[in-house]
């Protein structure tokens, strides 16, 4: 009988994203933005094939051809050590953006782990047509102002949101009138 052991890939990191520092400073920054380019579209497309490889797992019950009595202890495996809250993230990530929406998984992929998660909720309960034209406004969005949107979105209880703001040279705080109450501290002084 095979043993686990047996199918984990032998891939090396170091060969795939060795760095040669020798190089001239123009070469080297342009192999390393090569080099991350590649790393973080691994990361991000990976996330939604970890997403769906673990829900065929789950819903198929494959996990008791490894002896497992559950889907969380398959989970907890050494080979794997996922806890389940990241497998669920995952998975639900998976099935909203690539089953329901039907993005090709390479292009909705390209917004980012970290976007698709904080974009879950907010089309979660949206219909097709809405959820897509809320995603594709949000695209090419600046990181900073993508995240200053959504928490604008799904501020829930009520608290202010403060960032610093380079048009303005100044600190933008947003907030409820009904549940937020400023109190002023006095003029900042600098020293000089």
């Amino acid at each position: 009988m095979a043993q686990l052991s047996d199918y984990k890939p032998q891939v090396s990191l170091a060969e795939t994203f060795k760095v040669d520092e020798n190089l001239p400073d123009e070469e080297l920054t342009f192999d390393l933005l090569k080099k991350l380019v590649f790393a973080r579209t691994i990361q991000d497309v990976t996330f939604l094939a970890m997403g769906k490889m673990l829900k065929i797992v789950r819903d198929r019950k494959l996990y008791l051809n490894l002896d497992f009595e559950n889907f969380s202890q398959f989970l907890a495996s050494e080979e794997l050590s996922f806890s389940r809250e990241k497998a669920y993230v995952y998975i639900r990530t998976y099935e909203l953006f690539v089953e329901k929406l039907e993005y090709n998984p390479d292009e909705i992929g390209k917004m980012g782990v970290v976007r698709l998660m904080m974009l879950a909720p907010v089309v979660k309960g949206m219909e097709k047509e809405e959820a897509i034209a809320k995603i594709e406004s949000l695209k090419d969005t600046r990181y900073g102002d993508f995240i200053r949107q959504i928490k604008e979105e799904t501020n829930k209880d009520g608290k202010p949101t403060v960032y610093w703001s380079e048009q303005d040279a100044k600190w933008i705080i947003n907030y409820f009138e009904d549940t937020t109450v400023l109190m002023p501290i006095g003029k900042f002084k600098q020293d000089e």
